[in-house]
């Protein structure tokens, strides 16, 4: 349970916390105000900085957005833009531009009126603007020496003017109370998602979703919390103690299985938002690395005849049916080598595999039954060779078991009976048959591959699928939100429940920003591009 030293304002009626904005002023401002003795020793607070950035990405486009917003934003309108059906002479205007109106105009130098392109230009008011002051956005094209132009030009208009640091739109949009934290953090991870599910989730944080349920149990921890209150103030001498510890407790409980629902979610928001990581793990020479090729449909890991080829973590992401997959594939697992490299190599991979939300333990058929391929009989009781140590301690019910090399030996029922068996005697069960374990693949000839892959996909659903519901989405996608929930319940000693619910308070209110956070929004706001 954090217990951060932030101040707490109570009020007279109720627990609620009074949150004050943090917003910040540049160095030397001060509010202005006006003396009793004398209006001349009132101080005139200076305009606030005019910020711009690049909206789009650097490069070639089609289309590249300038932003800007600030007090001094239509200096832009007025001395950079004219009328394109001007000619000669360009008359600066002076009126404001329509308000969220797409309008045509010339964009021009500020000093010789040469015209520098001819582009859109959208005004959006300090009432309706993300960030509460006048903002500009130049739609043009996307010449990265224009915009370099553009982005020497501003600062000469006025000394208020400056590049914008990151994430600074978005956080005065945060300052104005435009959006919560739960909602800055969607549009970041909005704007990095790089497949279907990391969207989704990000989108649903960005609109709102994440910080209606947040709110709820913060208001749910405030009522308990003003009961406590209640009961510890005025519980003797007006007689109304009797039923209040119930009604406060029954909201606790309440409230405490609710988080808990939500941390007990196998992490899927963090997951998702990370990605999910698969390890391919197995023997040395068993076709791990032929597999990652495979599914990176490229050659990205050597392959070659020779056990221990791979002697470290070799890593890739994909988007793998929409979902982020971080694919690893490790070094052969075996109990005994000489070899130092390739002992460094194995210590790797059990630690990759054993951070891994997914594993693909890789078998070859040829080294599990070697004398039915050797004689080319089926043998009535199979029995396979024992498979070493140091790979069967990591197969687990998160496990998926290819059986590689069909190109060599094709195994029956029988055989996969006795593997089976063979696995369970050394406690290795599971729910489901051996089709939802076991597949039979040839990495080499592509037998198989796509079975696996269906199945992989499978199980990757049942996990991190993000169901059309709204009030089955994970929440918790950050560790600080995880860290924030974790909150301790409230004993049975009146005075000792009441300081835990005004920390559980707190601390759900720090999710959002509802209190005062300002040690960790320098980490939020960093992961920013510049022009957000």
């Amino acid at each position: 349970m954090l217990r951060s030293s932030l101040t707490w304002s109570k009020c007279c009626c109720c627990a609620e916390t009074l949150f004050r904005p943090n917003l910040r002023l540049p160095t030397g401002r001060r509010l202005a105000h006006r003396s009793s003795a004398s209006s001349s020793d009132a101080f005139i607070a200076p305009r606030l900085p005019t910020i711009f950035a690049p909206a789009t990405g650097k490069g070639k486009s089609a289309i590249a957005i300038l932003r800007i917003s600030g007090d001094d934003a239509l200096e832009v309108w007025r001395r950079m833009t004219a009328s394109p059906r001007t000619r000669r002479r360009f008359k600066r205007e002076v009126e404001e531009p329509p308000e969220r109106r797409a309008v045509l105009r010339k964009i021009v130098h500020p000093e010789t009126d040469e015209v520098l392109d001819e582009g859109v230009v959208v005004y959006f008011p300090r009432h309706s603007a993300l960030t509460a002051q006048p903002t500009l956005e130049l739609h043009l094209h996307g010449s990265p020496a224009l915009m370099q132009l553009l982005l020497k030009l501003l600062p000469t208009l006025s000394p208020s003017f400056r590049i914008a640091e990151p994430g600074e739109f978005t956080r005065l949009a945060f300052e104005a109370g435009k959006m919560d934290l739960t909602e800055v953090e969607g549009i970041r991870d909005l704007v990095e998602a790089d497949t279907e599910a990391q969207r989704k989730l990000a989108a649903r944080q960005a609109n709102g979703q994440m910080r209606q349920a947040y709110d709820a149990m913060r208001a749910t921890a405030i009522e308990a919390t003003a009961l406590i209150e209640a009961l510890i103030d005025f519980g003797e001498d007006e007689g109304i103690s009797e039923g209040v510890y119930e009604q406060a407790r029954e909201k606790v409980v309440a409230l405490s299985a609710r988080i808990q629902k939500y941390l007990d979610d196998g992490r899927r928001g963090e997951i998702i938002r990370s990605g999910i990581h698969l390890a391919i793990v197995g023997p040395p020479n068993a076709g791990k690395s032929s597999l990652l090729n495979w599914l990176a449909r490229r050659e990205a890991a050597i392959v070659t005849e020779i056990p221990g080829t791979t002697r470290d973590v070799l890593e890739l992401s994909l988007d793998f049916h929409g979902y982020p997959i971080v694919v690893a594939d490790t070094a052969g697992l075996r109990t005994t080598t000489r070899d130092r490299v390739e002992t460094i190599g194995i210590e790797r991979a059990v630690e990759r595999a054993a951070t891994a939300d997914i594993k693909l333990c890789v078998l070859s058929l040829e080294a599990l039954f070697p004398d039915t391929t050797a004689r080319g009989t089926s043998n009535p009781a199979p029995a396979p060779a024992p498979i070493d140590p140091l790979t069967l301690s990591l197969i687990d019910r998160d496990t998926l078991i290819p059986l590689n090399k069909t190109d060599s030996f094709k195994p029956t029922r029988a055989h996969l009976d006795a593997l089976r068996d063979a696995l369970r005697t050394q406690g290795k069960e599971w729910d489901g048959g051996d089709d939802d374990r076991f597949w039979l693949v040839s990495v080499k000839e592509g037998e198989g591959l796509t079975e696996l892959a269906q199945g992989l996909k499978d199980q990757v659903q049942r996990r991190f699928e993000l169901s059309d519901n709204l009030d089955e989405t994970p929440i918790v996608t950050q560790e600080r939100h995880r860290r924030h929930l974790e909150v301790n319940t409230p004993s049975e000693d009146i005075v000792d429940a009441g300081e835990e619910l005004r920390y559980a308070v707190r601390s759900l209110g720090q999710i959002t920003g509802a209190v005062d956070v300002e040690e960790v929004l320098g980490e939020i706001f960093a992961g920013f591009c510049i022009g957000k």
